[in-house]
């Protein structure tokens, strides 16, 4: 993608230096891009291919996350992994003055995106939401996080974990490239690897989480687009949370667990009829 299509800025959010693309018209309505939490991941690794297509309909902003990219590289080891970044995520908006906005994440970013629209806070300012291969939590194959957590630095390594995402690896060599350079970011290895650490000693408490019951009660429009070929996550899983509640909708693609990658085009397609209220 040519870098004139977008442009890389950054702002401090709370209190976080943070990196982030924009990209299209801002007088139109905003879409606010998460991307997912795979090592090497950014922003423009997980969004560059889909935003041609929605920029044309839409103001974009795509902020790489808390641990990624050029965003400080800060870990939390007394909460779950979803509430700092919905609360930077807030921050970020707060500070570009977004007041209103689709909210769509892919894998990680996605389950970001589910967990804030269920806080009955109302951390974001969200019209519609969209979440690609993120299920907020649960129905993640045990084998499929094992694979996602095992992670060396190198060309290999970064084949492999592109390789759980797309349904091919054809024509994908620049996007190796890239995770392989993004992942030797300084600080990013560490932080991804730092939130497994666990004291041997002391229990970690179990705590309820209330969130299928607080899916169960949103408002909020949210589209589910589940890949067919995902080998990281339960099939069917789109559909149960979406039986959950009737502003809840599934789609599934042809695709494995990032459609937003190797399938742009379609992708954005189904996004923007979501977004626009037009029927797919």
């Amino acid at each position: 993608m040519e870098d004139t299509l977008y442009q890389q800025k950054s702002v401090v959010a709370d209190g976080f230096n943070t990196t982030y693309i924009e990209a299209g018209d801002p007088t139109n309505d905003t879409i606010v891009l998460v991307h997912d939490g795979g090592f090497g991941s950014t922003a423009e690794l997980c969004w560059s291919e889909i935003i041609p297509h929605l920029s044309d309909r839409f103001h974009i902003l795509a902020p790489d996350l808390l641990g990624w990219g050029g965003t400080d590289k800060a870990v939390f080891f007394d909460r779950p992994p979803y509430a700092p970044r919905v609360s930077h995520i807030a921050a970020f908006c707060h500070e570009l003055g977004v007041d209103r906005a689709h909210f769509v994440g892919a894998s990680f970013g996605g389950s970001v995106v589910m967990r804030a629209i269920t806080d009955p806070t109302s951390p974001w300012p969200v019209d519609r939401a969209v979440s690609i291969s993120g299920t907020g939590g649960p129905y993640r194959l045990p084998e499929g996080i094992a694979a996602l957590a095992d992670y060396t630095p190198s060309l290999e390594d970064a084949a492999r974990m592109t390789g759980y995402i797309v349904r091919s690896l054809d024509g994908m060599d620049a996007h190796i490239h890239q995770r392989y350079e993004n992942s030797l970011i300084p600080g990013h290895w560490e932080a991804m690897n730092a939130t497994r650490l666990s004291n041997p000693v002391a229990k970690r408490p179990q705590v309820a989480d209330p969130f299928l019951e607080r899916l169960a009660e949103i408002q909020t429009p949210v589209l589910l687009i589940e890949g067919s070929r995902d080998e990281l996550l339960e099939s069917g899983w789109a559909k149960k949370l979406a039986d959950l509640n009737p502003q809840a909708r599934a789609v599934e693609l042809d695709y494995a667990h990032e459609p937003n990658v190797d399938a742009p085009a379609e992708t954005a397609s189904v996004i923007i009829n979501f977004l626009t209220g037009a029927s797919a």
